[in-house]
């Protein structure tokens, strides 16, 4: 490993190219000084000094201790220290984005461990959520998702096989499930509806992500349509609180008189609808 002070002008236009190209998007987190000196085979030291020539050109900034692209850098948030070298994920309105490619583009690496693959019939409840008929055979897919190895998400996914015969048959470990959707079955998501809630997690969920029962969760729970408006896809989500990260743009009503706000709307502020969401 090289720790050449010449290095560190190499690695600084690198990752200004990245920049520049949009491989490292606008208000998207920098990946850490472990991961780039994996990347780069150099010394942390040189990558430390590489990510300041790009903060004195003003690409960078820091913001509650991470490093952001310029662009739409968000404000700090308190959150839990973390683990030790563990690393978090951020998304921000980017639109539908893989859950590996949206690792990737943090620098780190994901992996998934299927815990439930299975084809069965659908209950009533679910068979209202996918718009089938009750009993018709959907798949459900648990997956335990990691970063670099540490568990960060569990994704619990319905799928209605009609849509996809013989879906239950991937192998889920490796592949991705929307890149299969598409590539073997012709089915895009082209849009998502989601809603997201803070909770606690439940002893079983605190197992499989690592957490004391009871340690803050994000749940997000996603109904995925293609361009025929067919549900391809509900999904809930539940992400450590402390690896994971949504960002999203918020719009006043200028010259407009803020309708009467409920507690979940605060009036004059609204959440622009092209957020990004992540999937599988």
């Amino acid at each position: 490993m090289s720790t050449s002070p010449a290095l560190h002008r190499k690695v600084a236009q690198h990752l200004r190219e990245r920049i520049e190209s949009g491989v490292i998007a606008p208000g998207s987190r920098m990946p850490s000084e472990r991961v780039l000196a994996e990347q780069f085979d150099v010394s942390r030291v040189t990558v430390r000094q590489a990510l300041k020539d790009l903060e004195v050109a003003g690409l960078v900034t820091v913001v509650a201790g991470a490093r952001w692209v310029r662009g739409q850098a968000p404000a700090p948030v308190a959150l839990r220290p973390a683990e030790p070298d563990a690393e978090s994920i951020e998304e921000g309105g980017t639109g539908l984005v893989s859950f590996s490619d949206l690792a990737a583009a943090n620098g780190l690496t994901s992996s998934s461990k299927v815990l439930t693959c299975l084809t069965r019939p659908s209950t009533l409840d679910e068979a209202d959520l996918l718009g089938v008929a009750p009993g018709a055979p959907l798949v459900e897919l648990v997956r335990l998702r990691h970063l670099d190895g540490i568990p960060t998400l569990i994704d619990f996914s319905l799928i209605p096989e009609g849509l996809a015969p013989g879906l239950g048959g991937h192998d889920f470990a490796t592949a991705s499930l929307y890149g299969t959707l598409a590539e073997q079955y012709g089915l895009h998501a082209v849009r998502a509806d989601c809603v997201i809630e803070a909770r606690g997690a439940t002893a079983d969920l605190a197992e499989h992500l690592g957490l004391p029962p009871g340690d803050p969760v994000l749940e997000i729970v996603q109904t995925t349509y293609d361009e025929n408006r067919r549900v391809v896809q509900w999904c809930r989500s539940v992400y450590r609180g402390d690896r994971y990260r949504f960002r999203a743009a918020l719009e006043g009503q200028a010259g407009h008189a803020p309708r009467t706000a409920s507690a979940a709307e605060p009036s004059g502020r609204g959440v622009v609808p092209h957020v990004a969401r992540l999937y599988p």
